[in-house]
């Protein structure tokens, strides 16, 4: 718990080869009293996806605190891409004293005061429909550093755009992100990344929904509680729902995550040793 509200970190499910160094990070703040419980959205195929099914099982056995969540039973969005049925996980988070924290499953690192500062700052400001932390590989965090002076321009300038061509479309770029993040987590530098201060998104900026914290209590006052309208998740949460409130959501100044990669940047990140880098600094989490 922290400020009195117990903490729900969830991410919606699919790749270990990433999720293996989250989980690392989530149990650190499990130990440590931030973390109540953790949970895995099963957002996986049936079908070629065997041993990422078999690991967050593997994970439920192993820890009293996690639990796996499935898709509610009856509900027919038909045809649709996998990554449309996260939005379907907020049935499960109407608890009015609850935080819930959303991670990607790539979100490969997790600042040892990223937790505590997000969350009591989701506290303080319960109007936003979210609070993000500075995220890693994201456009307009990228945007935000840049105007911080925390990236340099001469990489490439990045609009306050969520697919912005540099800071969602460039592979180069994303190794330039990485690359500067890990020498900072090597050097316990950190906080020097950190913003000058919050930064507020107007309401229907659509921005990439890798990592934020919510109130169970703002799902829990819907029409029908947990049940967004439109259901995807992004668009709700960044577009919708602050449009319908005119209250911006905000971007936390200290506190950080990486989140590994768009799909338009798996060629050059794959073609590099950062996960690696990234790996070992997660097993070091709960050494």
């Amino acid at each position: 718990m922290i400020d009195g509200k117990r903490v729900i970190a969830w991410t919606p499910y699919g790749r270990t080869r990433t999720y293996s160094l989250l989980i690392k990070y989530l149990q650190r703040d499990v130990e440590r009293g931030l973390i109540d419980e953790v949970w895995a959205f099963m957002n996986t195929d049936p079908v070629g996806q065997e041993a990422d099914i078999a690991y967050a099982h593997e994970l439920a056995e192993r820890y009293p605190w996690f639990h796996v969540k499935h898709r509610p039973e009856g509900v027919d969005l038909g045809n649709l891409p996998k990554q449309r049925y996260t939005g379907l996980a907020y049935r499960e988070m109407t608890d009015p004293d609850t935080v819930y924290l959303r991670f990607d499953d790539d979100v490969v690192y997790v600042h040892e005061s990223a937790v505590e500062n997000l969350v009591r700052a989701r506290i303080q400001m319960p109007a936003p429909v979210a609070v993000f932390p500075i995220i890693f590989n994201n456009a307009i965090c990228s945007y935000f550093l840049q105007a911080c002076q925390k990236i340099p321009i001469e990489w490439g300038e990045v609009k306050p755009y969520c697919m912005d061509p540099n800071g969602w479309a460039s592979g180069p770029f994303a190794v330039k992100l990485h690359e500067l993040l890990l020498s900072h987590i090597e050097a316990g530098t950190v906080e020097d990344l950190y913003l000058h201060h919050d930064f507020q998104l107007a309401p229907g900026t659509q921005f990439s929904v890798s990592c934020f914290a919510s109130l169970g209590s703002m799902y829990a006052g819907l029409d029908q509680p947990g049940i967004l309208v439109p259901d995807e998740e992004e668009s709700w949460h960044t577009i919708h729902r602050p449009l319908a409130t005119s209250v911006p959501n905000v971007v936390r100044a200290d506190s950080v995550v990486s989140h590994f990669s768009f799909f338009t940047q798996h060629p050059f990140l794959n073609q590099t040793n950062l996960l690696d880098r990234y790996r070992e600094l997660a097993d070091k989490a709960v050494a």
